[in-house]
């Protein structure tokens, strides 16, 4: 059911792409909805990039030529057939994919994956040469001899700060934070939620209640993603294709690139409403299932810690006592030393005022 790729995905891809720079354009086919380069790689022979704007991008070892190029396939021969590819970047945080060409000339192959998507080729001033498709949006109009200007940058989640994620909390509507992250800082709902485990946080929180340990606690889960698509591979599950395992998610089936696993996508496939319907009633079960095993762990374990506790009820209760006491005289600091003359106390947290005791 995947069609495309979020800001994280498309990161993971370009990293996986790398070995691109230096190459050399050896053709370009332009077929139905797709764009596909040949890329002559030193050292690596003959290698196929698949081109689907407002979708993504990814290797593939698939070619299929058309019978006769489109207008824009030649225009884009004419300029790029030969030349060495001298850059590959995702433009910070956006669904953009910028390719740096050399020929005679400087050129810029500009990729847009989000909304409709669009292809433009484009001089080293960044004034367009031709475009897939002319677009006029608010405030940028996207046409042949026009300067592209891209889009206002989102908030960039690559070098996102805790006094940054802590305004946008602050300032943020959304019902929780798991809807936050995906909006409005642009992780998309499966990154959003994922974050919020790896920090080991509530996502229903309302952002604007976040306490800073919160946020802390998730800029840390976004630091772990973006330290796991450095190495990406595909995790393929039944409506997501991820480049690293989810948490409390069990793959369908891995590959060891996560372009491999991305070019088995079929942006064009129209699936049926009640299949979807069917499909989110299915998530939906699987999701409380879950959350129903950890309700019973939970009250397992703490069904065991309160057996344990009234088992070592009076040299507990004893302690107490003797806390009050000391509370009366003397400072938490002094305290604090009293109490590690305990064997049975193994950590005392000032700041927090407690006591870590083995029972």
């Amino acid at each position: 059911m995947k069609k495309s790729l979020a800001s994280i995905e498309l990161a993971a891809i370009v990293k996986e792409l790398r070995f691109l720079v230096n190459g050399k354009i050896a053709q370009i086919y332009h077929q139905d909805q797709e764009l596909l380069l040949q890329l002559h790689i030193p050292g690596k022979g003959k290698t196929y990039l698949r081109i689907v704007p407002g979708k993504f991008l990814c290797l593939t070892a698939k070619k299929e030529m058309p019978l006769k190029p489109s207008g824009f396939c030649m225009q884009l021969r004419k300029y790029l057939n030969n030349a060495i590819l001298r850059g590959l970047e995702q433009k910070q945080a956006e669904r953009i994919v910028v390719f740096e060409l050399e020929k005679e000339e400087r050129y810029y192959l500009i990729i847009e994956l989000f909304s409709k998507g669009n292809v433009i080729l484009a001089g080293q001033d960044y004034r367009i040469i031709g475009v897939l498709e002319q677009q006029a949006w608010k405030g940028r109009t996207v046409k042949v001899n026009e300067k592209y200007i891209f889009p206002p940058a989102p908030v960039d989640w690559k070098t996102l700060t805790e006094k940054e994620l802590g305004a946008i909390f602050k300032q943020s509507e959304k019902k929780n934070i798991s809807t936050c992250l995906a909006t409005e800082v642009g992780l998309g709902g499966v990154y959003a939620e994922e974050a919020c485990r790896l920090a080991g946080i509530d996502r229903n929180i309302a952002p604007a209640e976040a306490e800073a340990k919160v946020v802390s606690a998730i800029i840390k889960g976004i630091k772990i993603i973006q330290a796991a698509i450095e190495n990406p591979s595909g995790y393929i599950y039944e409506e997501e294709i991820t480049p690293f395992p989810l948490r409390e998610q069990k793959e369908k089936r891995k590959t060891k690139s996560y372009n491999e696993a991305i070019n088995t996508l079929n942006p064009f496939v129209v699936i049926s409403p009640y299949e979807k319907k069917i499909k989110t009633i299915e998530r939906r079960i699987s999701e409380q299932e879950s959350a129903i095993k950890k309700q019973e762990e939970m009250i397992e374990l703490n069904t065991k810690t309160g057996e344990l506790v009234y088992e070592k009820y009076q040299p507990l209760s004893k302690l107490l006592e003797i806390v009050k006491e000391l509370k009366k005289a003397k400072s938490w600091k002094d305290i604090s030393e009293e109490l590690k003359k305990e064997k049975k106390i193994k950590k005392v947290d000032l700041e927090h005022k407690k006591a870590v005791i083995e029972l």
